[in-house]
This record gives structure tokens, C-alpha cells and sequence, in this order.
């Protein structure tokens, strides 16, 4: 990572897993001065020395990529309570930077009528494209311990061909397994077939499904329904690492007796460190563009 001083800047990470206590420890190596709420029962690598608690104010305020619900509720795995958006509200004041991954709307109007700037950090190409690498890697892992096969020789399918969906079919085809990719647009059919997978569309589903011993989705919108399912071989595997709400049908996959997981937040779950990594390099960035832009405007 480019190292880029971030003397001067106060910042407070409010909630997260263990990839925040990597961001809050490289922001703190860049100058900053880092204050983490909501991590009581972390456990702290060697030699870090980070307050945790709220201070009376802040530049800038991290929270996790997850965002915030729409009940204001924060995910933060190492607090020893609820945490909420309004909890936060002291260090609410104008021209605060606040990185949130989603914000509710009535929140996202509540913060711009107090002229705090808010980016919502899961809606950075970038980053996405950062992330999809573990998250690749993750999902391979759960497919691994879930199944009785290997994946080498096996038929795999993978739903939609984005951001996450193309370095996921080039990890499982680097494994000898036989990738199918699903799409709808001609346009990316043309790349898969290109880049030597086969290319199926989602309407052929219901007829290719009982083909494959892994389902893989990443296509945020139901793609595999219950009569796509239905067809899908008894010891098939169907892994979904869509955003919420993911899109396939877990209660047909429930009754159909396949194994079923909705996987949320894997970078932080199997690479911690290196996802920890990716979002000091693009939250770095972001604050020195924000203050270079505020001096313009003085």
C-alpha cells in the first residue's frame, strides 16, 4: 500500500469484524488517530494500541461494509451490545465524512440536511473488485468442506458473470472443474464463451441444472428458483454469495434436502488481514481526495 500521511485526521471506526481492527491499525500507522467503538471483546494483535470509546468528535466516521439496517442496527460481532446508527449521533456535524457500505433513506436525508457527506462504500467498483477475490476463495472453501467430491472433474455452475462471478469461475476452472457460467446479456454470453467456459442462459436453467454438482450464485435478484432447484441433483451444493437477499430460493433448496449457505462477508471471514488491507488502500484514498477537495473550496 502507498503510504500517504494521514496526519491530522480523527477517525472513528464504529463497528466491523476483524478486517475494522486491520483498517483502524494501518489508518493509525498513517498518522491518523483512531479511536474503535464497539469492538470490547475483540482480541488485539500485539503491540496495538487503539482507545476504544466515543470521542467528543471526529473527521471522519467507518462503519462496517454491511452498513446499517433498516432498523439503525450497526453489525459489530465484537460488541457486548446492540449497537445503533443513533447512538452515533454526538459526533454528527456538518462536513463529518461518513463511510457506510448502505444507509437506510430516512437516514441518508437525516445526514444531508446536517451537510454530512456520506459515501456509501459498497457502491465503490474498486473495492467490489478488490473483495471479490476472497470472497471467491471463501466460497471454494465452504464448497470443499461441504461436498464429497472434489471440485476438480466436477460440473460446476455459476450464476451471473460480474464483478464477482468472473474471478470465481477463473478460480474454479484453475481447480480442473468444469465451469458453466449463466448470463443474460449477449454481450457478456460472448465474453464467457471467449474466455473458454460455457455459456448457458438463465432461461435454459430448469433444463441444464440437473448437470451440476455445485450451484454458484452471485446474481443479487432470483435467478434460482424453486423450479430451477427442483431439478438439481439430490448432493448438489448451492452456495450464494449475492448481496441481501441473495437469489436463490433457500426454502425449495430446504425442502429439496440440498445443502444450502448464504455466505455474507467473507473477506472478512477467511482474509481478514488482506481485506483489512483493501479497505485502508481505498479509504486512504478517499480521505486525502476529500481534503484536497475541501481546500479547493476555501
Amino acid at each position: 500500500m502507498q503510504k500517504k500521511s494521514l496526519t491530522g485526521w480523527d477517525v472513528v471506526i464504529a463497528g466491523g469484524d476483524a478486517r475494522e481492527v486491520v483498517l483502524a491499525e494501518a489508518l493509525q500507522n498513517l498518522g491518523a488517530n483512531v479511536c474503535l467503538f464497539g469492538f470490547a471483546k475483540v482480541q488485539k494483535s500485539e503491540g496495538l494500541q487503539i482507545p476504544e470509546g466515543l470521542p467528543l468528535k471526529t473527521d471522519v466516521l467507518i462503519l462496517p461494509l454491511s452498513g446499517v439496517n433498516a432498523e439503525g442496527d450497526i453489525f459489530a460481532p465484537y460488541a457486548t451490545e446492540r449497537i445503533q446508527l443513533a447512538a452515533l449521533q454526538s459526533l454528527f456535524r456538518s462536513g463529518l465524512l461518513l463511510l457506510s457500505g448502505s444507509m437506510p433513506k430516512k437516514w441518508q436525508l437525516m445526514l444531508a440536511k446536517q451537510d454530512i457527506k456520506l459515501i456509501l462504500t459498497a457502491e465503490i467498483d474498486e473495492l467490489a473488485l478488490y473483495n471479490a477475490v476472497p470472497t471467491a476463495e471463501g466460497a471454494v472453501e465452504v464448497a470443499l468442506r461441504e461436498s464429497v467430491i472434489t471440485l476438480a472433474g466436477s460440473q460446476v455452475l455459476v450464476t451471473g458473470f460480474g464483478r464477482c462471478g468472473l474471478p470465481l469461475a477463473r478460480l474454479l476452472a484453475a481447480m480442473n472443474a468444469h465451469v458453466t457460467v449463466a448470463a443474460r446479456k449477449s454481450d457478456v454470453l460472448a465474453l464467457v464463451d471467449v474466455l473458454g467456459f460455457t455459456a448457458v442462459t438463465f432461461e435454459s436453467l430448469p433444463d441444464v441444472v440437473p448437470e451440476f454438482d455445485f450451484l454458484f450464485n452471485t446474481v443479487p435478484a432470483l435467478v434460482l428458483t424453486a423450479d430451477v432447484l427442483a431439478g438439481a441433483k439430490k448432493t448438489a451444493v448451492l452456495i450464494d454469495i449475492a448481496s441481501s437477499p441473495g437469489g436463490s430460493d433457500f426454502s425449495a433448496a430446504k425442502q429439496l434436502g440440498l445443502k444450502n449457505f448464504l455466505l455474507r462477508g467473507l473477506p472478512g471471514k477467511v482474509a481478514p488481514f488482506t481485506a483489512g488491507q483493501i479497505l485502508a488502500k481505498i479509504y486512504q484514498n478517499i480521505l486525502i481526495e476529500s481534503r484536497r477537495k475541501e481546500g479547493e473550496n476555501k
